[in-house]
């Protein structure tokens, strides 16, 4: 395991304070684990688990994406299985039953350090790779449409769609990437607090850093 840089370490440290404990990381490598989540229903879900850091019930999650409850439970319980939610406290039957996320942030494919992950794993993140991206794609277009009849730019929606070219080393973008962390931490909602302040409104970021194609 690499050792943690200062900023990693501030990272870990503000999240600890807004939790209320040591962040917990989820980590999932087993292909058959991988292959449970490549649903688009499920990544919704775990979208929702772990970025919302809330719990909600079969039905609520139900209504939210279209399904009906029993069906949702039915994937709640696939994702229990291979170790992405877990029933918060309390009983209830299966559709009153509270889930939430099974740690406080999810890495996919990311085995232990010293381990190469295997044909079988590669080929299961490559299926999530792609529902994911299809997910954004759907938030993005869904934006265009609720926006295309403004014609004043000052009534638009924030939004931004940006892309850049790095040369960085990889300590360069270890240390980028927790500068981002970061500031996502400073808009975060602290641990219990479900509802932003007066004017907010939920907005979906996503950030990629990856090596870019060799031509």
């Amino acid at each position: 395991m690499s050792e943690e840089t200062a900023r990693e370490r501030r990272l870990r440290e503000r999240r600890t304070e807004r939790l209320g404990h040591e962040p917990r990381e989820v980590r999932i490598a087993d292909p058959r684990a991988i292959r449970a989540l490549a649903h688009q229903v499920r990544l919704d879900v775990i979208d929702e688990l772990f970025g919302t850091e809330r719990s909600y019930t079969a039905t609520d999650l139900a209504g939210r994406f279209g399904l009906s409850p029993s069906a949702m439970s039915y994937h709640l319980r696939a994702l229990e299985k291979w170790g992405y939610v877990v029933r918060a406290e309390g009983g209830g039957d299966a559709r009153e039953r509270h889930w939430k996320a099974a740690g406080d942030s999810l890495r996919i494919g990311a085995p232990e350090s010293g381990h190469v992950p295997g044909p079988s794993s590669l080929v299961a993140s490559s299926a999530v790779v792609d529902l994911t991206l299809n997910a954004v794609r759907e938030r993005i277009h869904s934006f265009l449409r609720r926006t295309a009849g403004i014609t004043d730019a000052h009534e638009l929606p924030p939004a931004a769609f940006a892309s850049t070219k790095l040369w960085i080393t990889d300590a360069q973008a270890k240390d980028l990437t927790a500068a981002i962390g970061e500031l996502q931490e400073k808009y975060r909602l602290p641990a219990g607090v479900h509802e932003g302040p007066a004017g907010a409104q939920k907005m979906y970021m996503m950030v990629t850093l990856v090596p870019d194609r060799k031509d």
